[in-house]
């Protein structure tokens, strides 16, 4: 394969080489990007039907709630509560208390939903009224509730209603069944005596016009089921009122896919803890990706013919240029860096490859330029590093004076003057550090406290300093003179006018990988920690350089996450707080 493909001409080469790294490959990720386009749709479809689904859900249990209120309504009318204390001598009272409850029944009753009463009538005093094998609803009287099929479950619920599958009242030799809201009336004045049963037929239509959301899932079926997977509402003929659905009874809440015979469902399903059940959406996947399937087929066909095309410019276009590349790779492999290249210009023309002569010819030129001005540039960083030695020279010579001096005074007797000059000293050597930018936090200690003993000095031991450094930490670096600007803010600041009460904390210790340097005083005056803060963040101007000057420098080695902060002592006073990673060697720094 190697062999065969060495043997080929350029344009083969360049042609097959389309065909396995640019064709293949983008109509790989073409396939791998609508498999998950595909899912990612079968997601979103699904969220946004869970969402349908549980609004509509919603509006149903408010038809609910409707049904709630009107019973509730018609057990407490008067109509009914004087029914728990009439005593009707003669038929013919009993017959006006019919026909009053009949027409007040009548009121709620319309084509599609009809209210009905059920009452004992163990003493048959109401022989005279047609039982629901003859009326479609009205009033109803039975010698034995306890044969109705759903009076135990009526019963039971002590007043509450409940929602369930009956066979229609009337002449109903087919056993057509229908949706009824039903519950006991109790009396509002004895709350165990009861007077009937409450039977509202017929609620599936109200039901079932809730799913017009759905209508334009053409192929989606809608079934609000009870908790016994019975069928009370459905917006398809596959399934009748009173059918049993096949949905898991673990399954009460989302969007899950399974296989229906030849057939992939994605069912949406939502409980309701109010009225106890459960709204189920039914739809083929098929169904719901149908679009983005024929729109990308409709893209992987505008790609196949558009790779044919581009083989086809590719060829024209490889051969069109080969030629002058080939002699303007020989002018390119006679050019050395520094010579120039000895051919002279074309003349301008559209021609691409006339312009790219032209322009390496220009580049050229540009490019032995710029390795004269490179060469000149270097000549110009040494005489820049001659002058900086010769600029070191003083600052050690001066040091060194201070040296002489130091031990001349000390054998005058002069100690304490001796000791300040010795400090000096030491102030001035920390500056040089052998040019290093880091140094070891011990050596920043000694600066530190050199520029204490004199500033103790400068203002008569007015207060007083104590140093907590812990051992780990001596070994780590900080950038040079960090800490004397903040000594310094701290002793002008605040505690330098407190005669013998103000007190300094230094202290250094490493927390979590990280070197904590902490400087407090517990001066009396009121700062604003906040404004400093700002400052050192750059959103204030302020005459505090001193202290930007750390933050800048710190930001600067070690990135923008560490850095100097101040905060508020419990006690008195305020502490800064310099926080940079725990670190020996530059090296370390990434």
């Amino acid at each position: 394969m190697r062999k065969m493909f060495q043997n080929m001409n350029l344009m083969r080469k360049l042609i097959l080489l389309l065909i396995m790294f640019v064709v293949i490959p983008i109509l790989v990720l073409d396939f791998g990007v609508a498999k998950k386009l595909e899912t990612i749709t079968e997601v979103q479809v699904g969220s946004a039907l869970l969402q349908l689904v549980e609004g509509s859900h919603l509006t149903l249990d408010r038809e609910s709630s409707d049904f709630d209120e009107k019973t509730e309504k018609i057990m407490i009318s008067q109509e009914i509560q004087q029914l728990n204390n009439i005593s009707s001598s003669s038929e013919y009272e009993r017959f006006e208390v019919f026909k009053a409850l009949d027409k007040y029944l009548s009121n709620y009753s319309n084509n599609a939903i009809t209210y009905s009463l059920f009452f004992s009538d163990r003493n048959q005093l109401y022989s005279f009224v047609p039982n629901p094998d003859l009326l479609k609803s009205g009033v109803f009287y039975s010698t034995n509730l306890d044969e109705l099929p759903w009076f135990k479950e009526v019963s039971g619920a002590k007043g509450k209603g409940i929602i369930r599958v009956i066979d229609k009242f009337g002449f109903n030799s087919s056993g057509v069944q229908t949706v009824a809201y039903m519950r006991q009336l109790n009396s509002i004045y004895n709350g165990e005596s009861v007077i009937g049963y409450l039977v509202v037929s017929g609620i599936e239509t109200p039901l079932e016009s809730d799913f017009e959301p759905f209508r334009k899932y053409e192929e989606a079926q809608v079934l609000l089921l009870d908790n016994r997977n019975t069928v009370i509402a459905t917006n398809t003929p596959a399934y009748a009122i009173g059918a049993k659905a096949n949905v898991p009874a673990n399954q009460v809440e989302g969007v899950f896919r399974h296989q229906e015979g030849s057939l992939e469902m994605m069912s949406v399903i939502h409980t309701s803890e109010v009225t106890n059940t459960r709204l189920v959406m039914r739809v083929p996947v098929q169904s719901i990706i149908r679009d983005h399937i024929l729109v990308q087929r409709l893209v992987h066909w505008i790609m196949i013919g558009y790779f044919f095309i581009l083989i086809l410019a590719s060829m024209y276009f490889i051969q069109s240029i080969l030629k002058p590349i080939s002699r303007l790779a020989r002018i390119t492999n006679s050019y050395h860096p520094g010579r120039p290249l000895g051919i002279s210009l074309h003349a301008e023309s559209k021609n691409e490859i006339v312009l790219l002569s032209n322009h390496f010819i220009r580049m050229t030129n540009r490019l032995n330029q710029t390795i004269y001005d490179q060469y000149e540039l270097e000549l110009k960083n040494k005489e820049v590093e001659l002058s900086i030695l010769h600029a070191q020279i003083n600052p050690h010579l001066l040091y060194n004076t201070l040296e002489s001096v130091y031990w001349h005074t000390l054998m005058e007797g002069a100690n304490e003057s001796a000791e300040m000059i010795k400090d000096l000293s030491l102030i001035m050597r920390i500056g040089l550090s052998k040019g290093k930018l880091l140094i070891p936090v011990m050596e920043e200690i000694n600066h530190a406290e050199a520029y204490v003993r004199l500033q103790l000095f400068r203002y008569e031991y007015a207060f007083q300093v104590h140093w907590e450094v812990e051992e780990e930490a001596k070994t780590y670096i900080v950038p040079k003179v960090v800490l004397q600007p903040i000594i310094e803010n701290a002793i002008l600041h605040g505690i330098k006018q407190m005669d013998q009460d103000g007190q300094l904390w230094i202290r250094v210790n490493v927390e979590a990988g990280r070197l904590i340097i902490r400087v407090e005083d517990n001066g009396y005056r009121a700062v604003d920690v906040g404004r400093l803060n700002s400052v050192l963040q750059g959103n204030e101007s302020s005459k505090g350089y001193g202290m930007i000057n750390v933050q800048k420098r710190i930001e600067l080695h070690f990135g923008a996450g560490y850095g100097l902060h101040y905060e508020q002592r419990a006690e008195q006073g305020v502490r800064a707080v310099i926080m940079i990673p725990a670190i020996e060697d530059e090296s370390e720094l990434k």
